[in-house]
């Protein structure tokens, strides 16, 4: 089986089970080996034909920094997951390591295999979803991030954002966005879970589209399309997503992501609600 690898990623994240670990991020190692037939792409020469490591490295990137670990196990686990669901990925070894947490050892970890179903669906789409609410915004945003939790594999979510309604004298919002992997289809995730959330938590919709809400679930990003152009201006929407993609942009020439949300918080009352950081942490 052909191999595509990315050695020594060195991430900042929060792994352990003490005090001490729990209390800051720490430095953790990660090896991939990545399966899968590259005859493909050796023929055609073509990168939309390669295993795309550079997604995927980001993706691993954006969920140690963001979700919290007691284990390395776990950890491993849930980066082979989210290496299994990338275009042309059969199989995956994930090595894991923390430098010096045993006393004389460099490093210690785990190194699982893990490969896909031959029954499991090969098509996962990453959704990018804005979460916003002002209208009892705290209750609202913690339950919407719970319903998704129970309907959704939630990858990470980023802090909750306090900034000024749009459009209308209203209350302030909360924001924050959620990184989702999803076997639906846009149209279908959208109809089946956002649509039906809004719902639940009595969303009612009227021709003032800037009216106060109890929730608003709008995907932002779909399969590294953007579908809401406002996020290259509006800090409600740029300084979550910032947090979890500070990679993206219009072009390969334009400004990042992580580049425009800094200048747009010179400018904004925006600030991040860190009373509600325990909302966002996932275990």
């Amino acid at each position: 089986m052909d191999v595509t690898f990315i050695h020594d990623l060195l991430i900042r994240g929060v792994i352990g089970i003490s005090e001490r670990e729990r209390a800051q991020p720490q430095d953790i190692l990660v090896n991939l080996a990545l399966y899968g037939d590259v005859t493909k792409a050796a023929q055609s020469d073509r990168i939309e034909d390669c295993i795309n490591y550079r997604t995927i490295a980001k993706k691993v990137i954006a969920y140690v920094e963001h979700t919290e670990r007691f284990t390395v196990e776990a950890l491993a686990s849930d980066i082979a997951r989210l290496c299994l669901e990338e275009p042309g990925v059969v199989g995956v070894r994930v090595r894991i390591e923390k430098p010096g947490a045993v006393r004389f050892a460099r490093s210690v970890g785990v190194e699982i295999e893990r490969f896909r179903r031959v029954d499991s669906n090969p098509v996962m789409h990453q959704a990018y979803v804005l979460l916003g609410s002002n209208i009892a915004p705290e209750t609202n945003i913690a339950a919407a991030i719970q319903r998704l939790r129970e309907v959704c594999t939630v990858n990470a979510l980023s802090n909750i954002w306090e900034t000024e309604a749009v459009g209308s004298p209203g209350p302030r919002f909360l924001n924050t966005v959620a990184w989702i992997s999803t076997p639906l289809d846009l149209t279908a995730f959208k109809a089946e879970v956002l649509s039906r959330i809004e719902q639940d938590l009595g969303r009612v919709r009227t021709t003032n589209k800037n009216a106060p809400r109890t929730i608003d679930l709008d995907v932002v990003v779909f399969d590294e399309q953007v579908l809401d152009d406002n996020l290259w201006q509006r800090d409600f929407i740029a300084l979550p997503l910032a947090e979890l993609r500070p990679d993206l942009s219009r072009s390969a020439n334009d400004e990042s992501l992580a580049e425009i949300a800094r200048r747009l918080r010179a400018t904004s009352s925006a600030f991040v609600r860190t009373d509600l950081s325990h909302l966002t942490r996932l275990r």
